[in-house]
């Protein structure tokens, strides 16, 4: 296996421990008394693979559009009773941990992909035996037959063996008795490395689902109890990230055919901001991130059977951005999601593909936008770590990005 693969693995993996084993120790306060209920949930799911990339539209070893798929999902879960203020104001969630297999009808480009993850499932709203709600989900994929130039040469959607797992969805749940629940809704599905292996074009799902419950034990008796007006806090952030993405060239350009090549820059971001915390649940803010690009106005450049690593222009690889922030706070965990745009940073120069031109161009750039969606962990009240995706026009994966930070509060 890759190494760089071998860290994601490794950090991805540490992050998941280390989440659960604080939530688990969080809420298992007097647990000889308070015993969270536990339940396991069955999902069935059939239904679209976007056509977002030209794998999935046709241009693959059997000629066929890839538009279909089916999934099954089992989730372990805590269900929450109201023994923390946090589980009453999102209105006594759900949360565990679960195993996803998904089928394209194409193992031979795509394998046989399969992912564990954790989810959190709350209430928008509640009635006496149903509720309509919002569920998120995120882990790791693994068993995927990537790109291979010999062996797999059209499969540009995935480049690596592994890639993070994001599914998010809305659903109703119904009682069905004692402890018996049935689920129905749809759900949003994407898989990508942020670019740490290329080629990687992603792939997105969209489906509606199915699925039945079985509550461990009597259903849990919700507790309510007055909760504290929150007056509001302030906190300054600081952070640095780090990342990696490869840049490679279409093989199909060059006469005598190398073979697949691709390099690998380093990413480096230092970030601040101020955030208001308006609620119990919503944090907004605004921020600067200083960073370097490494693969920023870089290329690859083959001559005379030399392949070599390129800059254009100055070489200038530094970039400033100014971004808003958004957080769904959940106790010590928060989903972040934070719009930027470049106020600083050097034109892109990489020259076009040109016929009989020696110099192979990126395949993607960035524009002057950029976008973070991911979660951190607060260890303590200062101390925090997490991952995010970053992006471009709003749907493209760029890299990814672990990050570790400090935060200072005040009212």
């Amino acid at each position: 296996m890759n190494m760089r693969l071998k860290f994601f693995t490794f950090c991805f993996s540490a992050l998941v421990f280390l989440v659960s084993g604080h939530l688990i120790a969080s809420d298992s306060t007097n647990i000889s008394k308070n015993r969270y209920k536990k339940s396991i949930r069955l999902f069935y799911q059939a239904g679209q693979v976007l056509q977002t990339n030209e794998f999935v539209k046709g241009q693959n070893a059997s000629n066929q559009v890839i538009d279909y798929f089916q999934s099954l999902s089992l989730q372990y879960g805590i269900e929450t009773d109201g023994h923390k203020i946090w589980q009453q104001i999102y209105g006594y969630p759900r949360w565990g941990f679960g195993f996803y297999a998904v089928n394209f009808f194409n193992k031979d480009e795509l394998g046989t992909p399969s992912a564990v993850y954790g989810f959190f499932d709350a209430p928008f709203i509640r009635f006496k035996r149903w509720s309509i709600n919002y569920e998120v989900g995120f882990g790791l994929t693994y068993d995927w037959n990537p790109y291979d130039q010999v062996a797999n040469p059209y499969q540009y959607a995935i480049g690596s063996y592994k890639t993070v797992f994001i599914d998010a969805g809305l659903n109703a749940d119904i009682m069905l008795g004692k402890r018996f629940n049935l689920t129905a809704g749809f759900t949003f599905t994407h898989f990508s490395n942020g670019a740490t292996r290329v080629p990687n074009y992603g792939i997105n799902l969209m489906a509606p689902r199915i699925a039945l419950k079985y509550i461990f034990g009597e259903r849990p008796e919700f507790i309510k109890t007055e909760i504290p007006e929150y007056d509001g806090e302030w906190e300054f952030v600081a952070l640095i990230a780090l990342a990696s993405k490869q840049l490679a060239y279409d093989t199909t350009q060059v006469e005598d055919n190398p073979g697949h090549h691709a390099e690998t820059y380093g990413i480096f971001t230092f970030s601040t901001g101020i955030n208001r915390q308006i609620s119990r649940k919503v944090k907004f803010g605004l921020g600067a991130d200083i960073g370097y690009d490494g693969s920023w106005n870089s290329y690859i450049n083959y001559r005379n059977g030399e392949i070599s690593r390129m800059d254009a222009g100055n070489g200038n690889k530094i970039n400033i951005g100014l971004y808003g922030a958004f957080e769904l706070v959940v106790h010590k965990l928060s989903v972040v999601v934070q719009p930027g745009w470049y106020v600083f940073r050097a034109d892109w120069q990489v020259p076009d593909n040109a016929e009989g031109s020696p110099s192979i161009a990126a395949r993607r750039k960035s524009e002057g936008s950029y976008q973070r969606l991911g979660i951190k962990y607060h260890v303590n009240n200062n101390l925090f770590f997490g991952i995010n995706i970053r992006a471009y026009d709003f749907g493209i994966a760029d890299y990814i990005e672990w990050n570790m930070g400090y935060r200072v509060k005040w009212r």
